[in-house]
């Protein structure tokens, strides 16, 4: 789950146009997890993010009706990829 994410976009950002993005967790501590990434164009950094994750059990989302659509629908979604 998100707690908190800061992006700063340093260049503007075209559409329709093959980009780069990597991601990479510069910390992990218990339940929080620490991310970093770049949107780039070849060289250039277009947008940075930093962003920080609270781990929560799948379970917890299992126990609304609506995360249990989502996870029948991902059910789905999987068996028919393997077909």
């Amino acid at each position: 789950m998100t707690a908190r994410i800061f992006v700063r976009f340093r260049r503007p950002v075209l559409i329709n146009k093959a980009l780069t993005i990597a991601a990479w967790v510069t910390d992990s501590r218990g339940r929080r997890i620490r991310i970093d990434g770049e949107l780039r164009d070849g060289k250039e950094i277009l947008a940075e993010a930093r962003a920080a994750f609270l781990h929560v059990p799948l379970e917890h989302f299992l126990a609304s009706p609506e995360g249990q659509a989502a996870g029948l629908a991902w059910q789905r979604r999987l068996h028919s990829e393997g077909e």
